[in-house]
């Protein structure tokens, strides 16, 4: 049996909702919000959030980092679709462990029906983690991945 777990917002640090949806955002989040703790954010900050990619003269604002596959020019060129709690916690488990679903991913990395490659990259997230958290350990501090 799985393993139940709930992850705060990477923006406002609620809990979202178990049945609630959850967005990733990508690398220009990160860059106008460095506060956020991990990638993935609640539907009420994901899509509450709004900036434009462009200054008023069309050029990207300065240390724009564009969206690799597609066009952008607002903040929801740089979110994922909305997905599950689990399905997202999978594709970006060190946001996974920042936002509070170790216990989960650590279940899912060990159950038999996970896909080979899928339970190997979990498995480096939770390596890299533990090795951050005895390293943080031994300084007095607590480490991010």
């Amino acid at each position: 049996m799985s393993v139940a777990f709930r992850i705060s917002c990477c923006l406002c640090r609620k809990n979202i909702p178990p049945t609630g949806d959850v967005f990733a955002l990508d690398a220009e989040w990160q860059r106008r919000f460095p506060a956020m703790v991990g990638t993935l954010a609640c539907r009420a900050c994901a899509m509450g959030t709004t900036w434009r990619c462009t200054s008023r003269d069309d050029s990207f604002v300065d240390g724009h980092i564009p969206v690799a596959d597609r066009p952008c020019f607002d903040a929801w060129n740089h979110l994922s679709s909305p997905g599950t709690h689990r399905g997202l916690v999978q594709e970006h488990p060190r946001s996974g462990l920042l936002q509070g679903a170790g216990p989960y991913l650590r279940w899912y990395a060990g159950h038999t029906g996970t896909e080979p490659d899928d339970a190997a990259a979990v498995r480096a997230a939770l390596d890299e983690w533990d090795a951050a958290q005895r390293s943080g350990a031994a300084t007095g501090q607590t480490a991010a991945v």
